[in-house]
């Protein structure tokens, strides 16, 4: 289930900053603690008018060779950008990919920069859809305002 996200200051100016925290919150469960996510996906949708050229999302905080942005949460490593798509109706989707291992209740973050127009546009909607396996069949999703 997506718990939070947040919107932040990018270490690129052409570049939108956010974090999303994730939770094994399998509310279908028989009994606790619940089965460990072990991959998963998110697709974070803009409006293709806010964006720049359609590229990956670049996955940041997540040691090695990955950017600092300081005011945003630390990456999981296992997080990798999947591809981005015009999806033609006026949105474009990026993918943002885990394999890991997330046990009942626990947390996992992405943070993730993805290319904008020049200059950035504030205050646009982005919608989030997370899903994650072993499912309980429920899509958690979220819209929320970057600043």
């Amino acid at each position: 289930m997506i718990e939070s996200m947040l919107g932040g200051t990018w270490i690129d100016p052409e570049y939108y900053g956010a974090s999303i925290q994730l939770r094994n919150d399998d509310t279908q469960a028989v009994s606790l603690p619940v089965e460990p996510i072990t991959s998963g996906v998110v697709v974070v949708t803009f409006a293709s008018i806010d964006v720049g050229a359609v590229a990956p999302a670049i996955i940041a905080n997540a040691g090695g060779g990955s950017p600092v942005v300081g005011a945003l949460p630390a990456t999981d490593p296992t997080w990798t950008a999947g591809g981005a798509v015009d999806n033609g109706d006026g949105t474009v989707s990026y993918t943002l990919v885990f394999a890991g291992s997330v046990a009942g209740q626990g947390v996992t973050h992405v943070t993730f920069g993805i290319l904008g127009s020049s200059p950035l546009h504030s205050g646009i909607t982005v919608e989030v859809r997370a899903t994650g396996d072993p499912t309980d069949g429920t899509t958690s999703s979220r819209t929320v305002t970057l600043f």
